[in-house]
C-alpha cells in the first residue's frame, strides 16, 4: 500500500495510489511530498529509484531489514534508518522484536517513509501534522511553516516521545522491584534468615529492556547530534531550534535509562547479597550439628574399638557414662554456638 500526502501551499491531497500516479507533481515546484509505503514491491522500489534518482548504496540499506539507525548524505537528500519502539514481547525479543524499522529519504521537498506492515508511529506522525498549526513556535517567530524538515522533526519527536511512557513504567516498576528487595533484605538480615526468598529474574528482564531502549535511543541521539552539529544545508535554520528540542529529550532518556540500570545493577547485588546471606545460614547450620555430632561420634569411636585390655571396658556403668560424656559435649557446643549467635 502506497500514501501519498502532497501539499501546495495549504491545500492538501491525502490519498491511496501508485507512484506512476505522481508524475504530474513531481513537476510543481510548490508541492511538498510525503510518500509512505508499506511492504513495497520490487517494481516499486525500481520506479522510486528511477524517479528520485537515489544512490544504490542508499536503497541497498533501506531494502535490508533490520538495520542499525544511522544517517548518510548524498547528493541533495539524507537517507536516514530509523527504529520505532513496539513494545517488548518476551524477555527473550532483541532489537528486531522490540522495534520496527522505518527507512526515511529526506529531501527539501519531500519526505518518503518505507516500512514493513502497519506502523503506529506513523499514524501518529500523521496526526501530528495535520495540527501542526497548534504546535507552539521558537520565541520571536510566528506559526512554523510546514517544510519536509518540519516533517522529519515531527517524526523523530514522534519516535522519542512514545518511549517516554515505557520509561515511566519502568521506573514504577523498578521502584515496586526496590522496595520489595530491600525490605526483604532488611527484615533477613536482622532476622538472620528469611522464608521468602528474592528472584533474580524480574531485575534480569528489566536489565534486558532497559538495553534495548538504550540500543534505540542512543543511536537517533547520535543523528539529531549529526543533524546539528553539521549544520546540514537540507534542514532550514528556523527548524534548528526543534531538532534541538528532541536531541534534548534524547539526552533525557539516556541519563534515565543510565540511571535505571545503576538502580537494577543495585538491586541486583542487593538480590545477590541476600542469597549469600541465607546460604551462609544454612552453612552455619550444618556447620553447627556437624560440629556436635562429631564430637559425639568421637567418643563413641574410642569406646567401639575393638581392643582386648581397655580401661572402662568392664566399668558397670560405662555405658551410660559414655552417653552422658556425648551429651554434654553437645550440650556445651551448643551453648557455645548460641552464645556467638550461630543459631
Amino acid at each position: 500500500m502506497l500514501t501519498v500526502d502532497i501539499r501546495r501551499g495549504e491545500q492538501k491531497s491525502q490519498r491511496h495510489t501508485d507512484l506512476d500516479s505522481i508524475g504530474e507533481w513531481l513537476d510543481d515546484p510548490q508541492a511538498l511530498f510525503w510518500i509512505d509505503m508499506t511492504d513495497p514491491t520490487d517494481t516499486e522500489w525500481d520506479t522510486i529509484a528511477a524517479r528520485f534518482k537515489f544512490h544504490p548504496l542508499a536503497l541497498e540499506d533501506a531494502r535490508q531489514r533490520n538495520q542499525r539507525p544511522k544517517l548518510d548524505a548524498y547528493d541533495g537528500y539524507l537517507y536516514l534508518a530509523l527504529r520505532a519502539w513496539i513494545g517488548e514481547q518476551s524477555p527473550s525479543d532483541d532489537r528486531g522484536d522490540a522495534t520496527q524499522e522505518v527507512d526515511v529519504f529526506f529531501a527539501p521537498r519531500y519526505l518518503i517513509t518505507i516500512h514493513e506492515g502497519g506502523c503506529d508511529p506513523l499514524k501518529e506522525v500523521r496526526r501530528r501534522w495535520d495540527a501542526l498549526p497548534t504546535l507552539p513556535s521558537p520565541p520571536g517567530q510566528g506559526a512554523p511553516q510546514r517544510t519536509s524538515a518540519l516533517l522529519l522533526h515531527t517524526l523523530l519527536d514522534t519516535i522519542v516521545d512514545a518511549m517516554f511512557p515505557v520509561m515511566d513504567q519502568i521506573d514504577e516498576a523498578i521502584d515496586t522491584l526496590e522496595t520489595q528487595v530491600y525490605t526483604v533484605s532488611v527484615a533477613a538480615t536482622a532476622a538472620a534468615s528469611s522464608r521468602e526468598p528474592l528472584e533474580l529474574a524480574p531485575a534480569l528482564r528489566f536489565k534486558k529492556k532497559l538495553l534495548l531502549l538504550r540500543q534505540t535511543v542512543a543511536p537517533l541521539r547520535d543523528i539529531l547530534n549529526e543533524l546539528l552539529r553539521t549544520g546540514e544545508p537540507l534542514v532550514p535554520g528556523e527548524t534548528t531550534a526543534y531538532f534541538q528540542d528532541v536531541y534534548d529529550h534524547t539526552l533525557r532518556l539516556l541519563e534515565q535509562i543510565d540511571l535505571h540500570r545503576d538502580i537494577v545493577g543495585g538491586v541486583m547485588d542487593a538480590v545477590m547479597a541476600q542469597t549469600n546471606n541465607r546460604l551462609n545460614q544454612v552453612v552455619k547450620t550444618l556447620t553447627v550439628f556437624s560440629t556436635m555430632l562429631m564430637s559425639a561420634s568421637l567418643v563413641a569411636g574410642i569406646y567401639g574399638m575393638n581392643f582386648k585390655y581397655m580401661p572402662e571396658l568392664e566399668w558397670r556403668y560405662g555405658y551410660f557414662g559414655a552417653l552422658a560424656l556425648m551429651l554434654g559435649i553437645i550440650a556445651a557446643l551448643a551453648l557455645y554456638f548460641k552464645r556467638i549467635g550461630w543459631f
